[in-house]
């Protein structure tokens, strides 16, 4: 089950993680140029940005608040899958990519690019690399079932059996589930120490 269509999934992880990168760059650029001109339209965004954010005392509230707020990031990927329009289901994956590269452009404006660096090493690519990896799975597996579904919608024909679904609903139980929780427990319980470390120089 774990080797269905591999050669999708890692195409999607590579120009995925490509795309993540550019994004990123891009809407920090923006953030910075933005700053200058509009601060306080800045400043709302950093305020919006906090209430979403799970509010937590501890650290293993704080993780339980990532793992929902992640796993339903992940399953409204694959849910929109249903919408029957190609690409749809990136929606959930770009946003969160926007997001890094604001609090990069906002690391930058408030440290400099030195805290905008240590921001990704150390505050965002340890967790980032398992539950950005668990997201482009989503994608990848949202987009089979979508191309599947649309081909069921508008040729009238079935692009695929139950098997091949429940291949694909198992590798998201078996392969992205598991992901976001190693990034939670990476983002509530090490990240911290991390930033904590790399403040300290």
């Amino acid at each position: 089950m774990l080797k269905y269509n591999q050669t999708i999934l890692k195409r999607y992880l590579k120009w995925g993680w490509v795309a993540f990168i550019v994004i990123s760059i891009v809407f920090g650029v923006l953030t910075l140029s933005l700053a200058r001109n509009y601060p306080h339209a800045i400043h709302q965004i950093m305020q919006s940005l906090k209430n979403i954010m799970p509010s937590s005392t501890t650290s293993t509230q704080m993780f339980w608040g990532i793992l929902g707020n992640n796993e339903r990031a992940a399953l409204i990927i694959m849910l929109l899958s249903l919408v029957p329009l190609p690409g749809f289901y990136w929606l959930t994956f770009g946003v969160t990519s926007i997001s890094v590269g604001f609090v990069l452009g906002v690391s930058a404006i408030t440290g400099g690019m030195k805290s905008a660096v240590l921001a990704f090493i150390v505050g965002i690519l340890p967790h980032g690399i398992f539950e950005m990896s668990a997201l482009l799975l989503a994608v990848a597996l949202s987009a089979q079932l979508n191309r599947a579904w649309r081909q069921f919608l508008f040729q009238r024909r079935p692009a695929t059996n139950s098997l091949q679904v429940r291949k694909v609903l198992g590798q998201y139980i078996l392969l992205v589930v598991p992901l976001i929780a190693v990034a939670a427990v990476i983002e509530s319980f090490i990240t911290p120490q991390l930033i904590h470390w790399g403040t300290g120089f």
